[in-house]
């Protein structure tokens, strides 16, 4: 007998129109809640294109099959945990940084400056730097922290500080207390964006204002970083963060998820160890979760060398390139396309992705494939190719 969800979804398959099955369908999961079914899609997008499109036709379905139905974008399966001192998972790993950024909020300037945290994806930079970022927003004002990503950066911030004209961003800088960046590494290999850090750097230190960056190396260890940047970067204090112990882990998911509780311990703690290997991996772990997903439901389906592969083929480049650091247009795109797919096809986090794709951050990834999503609605010669890459990589052609 064919479980409701089974049923919403062959009615979905049989009675939508084709172009919007091939494209909606492969980014559901109907997963069961109690009495009623969830339709789980990756995010907002993805949510308004199935409230405009399929929702009407997947409630009555829904309603035969004795169920009712709600939508969910995976993204807000987890309530997000604000950014704050308190709420930082204190680990052996992090103290001598977690204490580092409470000194420099009560003397700010004076000790540590810069502040340079170093570490891996996934143990609690964001968090740290966000933290320090609100503690001087809540005694200077809005205004008091100016905080970017490397990205934004290199694509926003290093045009406008490098301009004549008054730009607010240059109003930013100069009257901020603290001045901060979330992934320095983005600057590697970045000529105007490191020459405009370095001088922003030395424009802060001068007048007194708080530095504080991120990054996954040390200063020095950075590849394609001016010798002259790295040098003032480290002239403060450069602290490493390792990754979260186990228990620490389990907590925070514990904090995350209510479903956690129902887990054996000894199945939780296995499910942790094997996609929770850092912050990052527990949250998607702990969205999972609370959407019905369950350990035997979230092995991979294909590998992400076979996606890598069959999207190289398909456009014409090597794997690589779009492993690598190209910026062409096609190998943007080829990458973009790759980490669609192993979002979707795989169970891999945004940052082993990110790993697999030259070590890019999670934010990186999302971006990416945010924009492949945003195509897919848009250009339908492109949500074909992604269908018929779909079915290569699964062996059904």
């Amino acid at each position: 007998m064919s479980t409701p969800a089974e049923l919403v979804r062959l009615r979905l398959e049989r009675e939508l129109a084709p172009e919007l099955a091939e494209v909606l369908l492969p980014m559901l999961r109907l997963r069961r809640a109690g009495p009623r079914l969830v339709a789980v899609l990756p995010n907002r997008i993805w949510v308004d294109a199935f409230r405009s499109g399929a929702l009407e036709l997947a409630e009555r379905a829904a309603l035969e099959a004795g169920s009712s139905l709600t939508v969910a974008a995976r993204e807000d399966a987890v309530a997000s945990i604000e950014r704050t001192f308190d709420s930082f998972a204190e680990d052996p790993g992090n103290q001598l940084a977690l204490a580092a950024c409470r000194r420099i909020v009560r003397e700010p300037g004076l000790a540590h400056n810069p502040l340079y945290l170093a570490g891996p994806p996934g143990t609690g930079k964001t968090h740290l730097i966000e933290a320090v970022a609100a503690e001087f927003a809540a005694t200077a004002g809005q205004d008091g922290a100016a905080l970017c990503t490397g990205d934004e950066f290199v694509t926003r911030w290093a045009q406008a500080l490098a301009g004549r004209d008054d730009h607010p961003l240059k109003r930013l800088v100069q009257g901020a207390a603290l001045i901060a960046c979330d992934g320095i590494d983005a600057l590697c290999g970045r000529q105007l964006a490191q020459e405009q850090f370095f001088l922003l750097v030395n424009e802060a230190l001068e007048r007194g204002q708080q530095v504080v960056v991120c990054g996954r190396e040390p200063p020095h260890r950075l590849r394609d970083m001016e010798e002259r940047l790295a040098t003032r970067l480290g002239w403060g204090l450069a602290v490493g963060i390792e990754a979260p112990a186990l228990e620490t882990r389990l907590a925070v998911l514990r904090r995350l998820s209510s479903t956690a509780a129902e887990l054996d311990p000894g199945e939780l703690t296995q499910l942790v160890e094997t996609w929770g290997g850092d912050m990052h991996g527990v949250v998607d772990l702990a969205a999972r979760l609370e959407l019905g997903e369950r350990p035997g439901n979230m092995a991979e389906e294909v590998s992400f060398d076979r996606i890598l592969q069959a999207v190289a083929e398909r456009h014409g480049v090597r794997q690589g390139d779009v492993t690598g650091a190209s910026r062409l247009r096609q190998v943007v795109r080829s990458r973009q396309l790759a980490l669609l797919l192993g979002r979707r096809l795989t169970s891999h986090s945004l940052v082993a992705l990110g790993g697999m794709v030259g070590g890019r951050d999670h934010s990186t990834v999302m971006y990416a494939i945010r924009q492949a999503e945003e195509r897919v609605l848009a250009d339908a010669d492109f949500a074909r190719e992604v269908a018929e890459v779909t079915r290569e990589v699964r062996g059904e052609e």
